[in-house]
């Protein structure tokens, strides 16, 4: 049973409500692992359900949601109620039952600032990649650069930052082929760095109407360009 304070949950509820009006922010995450999106699916950490009705639209046959946190999946349930499509659980991975008993069936699997939370990461990848079906995708995206650890880390709960190599050897050691691994969202470095120095470890939601403001203009960059730096990282990985 969480020990998180009626506060904290308050608070987290708070910051994922504005993310889910970052609507610009929300689409671009989506694009990163749209093509890969199909069939059965998997979302670990499903919040309220931001990236589950992006999903859903999209056109996914079956999606199970992973949310531990009670106040959460007290929205998911409200939020899907009666979609048959949708099972939601609060099992915590890597020894999650509902995905173990879906074994090498599940075509696409979504992780999204999640597995930094997870003491024992390569457990965690190794249950995701074994629930896979063969040519199904895992796609996860992780907070970047180790340097950048700080305060906000330490007040999110984050275990590590990534770097590339880490990040390849953890998903290739699960039995995973990497079709992608790339640096994504140089655009939230800086303001996360001022944060992690300043202020409140919250969502301002005038600093993310700003970056809403800003996205249009940085949005093709990162579509052109392959930068070496970002505030994320993103790993496409395939089971063979």
């Amino acid at each position: 049973m969480s020990t998180t304070s009626t506060q904290d949950v308050e608070q987290e509820l708070w910051d994922l409500e504005n993310l889910a009006r970052a609507r610009g922010l929300g689409d671009w995450m989506f694009e990163q692992f749209a093509p890969y999106a199909r069939g059965r699916a998997v979302e670990v950490g499903a919040g309220i359900g931001t990236f589950s009705e992006r999903l859903l639209a999209h056109g996914v046959d079956e999606l199970l949601l992973l949310e531990p946190e009670p106040a959460c999946v007290s929205r998911l349930r409200e939020r899907f109620a009666g979609d048959e499509r949708c099972e939601i659980t609060d099992e915590l991975l890597p020894e999650a039952p509902s995905v173990r008993a879906r074994a090498s069936t599940v075509d696409f699997v979504l992780c999204q600032n999640v597995l930094e939370h997870i003491a024992d990461e390569r457990a965690t990848v190794d249950a995701l990649a074994a629930c896979l079906a063969p040519g199904g995708v895992l796609t996860l995206l992780l907070p970047a650069h180790p340097r950048l650890y700080g305060r906000l880390d330490r007040l999110y709960g984050h275990e590590r930052r990534y770097t590339r190599s880490h990040l390849r050897a953890i998903v290739e050691e699960a039995g995973l082929e990497v079709l992608d691994l790339y640096a994504f969202n140089a655009l939230g470095i800086l303001g996360w760095m001022v944060k992690s120095r300043v202020g409140e470890a919250t969502l301002d939601p005038r600093s993310l109407r700003a970056y809403e403001r800003l996205l249009p203009l940085w949005r093709p960059v990162e579509r052109r360009l392959r930068l070496p730096v970002g505030l994320s990282l993103v790993v496409h990985a395939r089971k063979p």
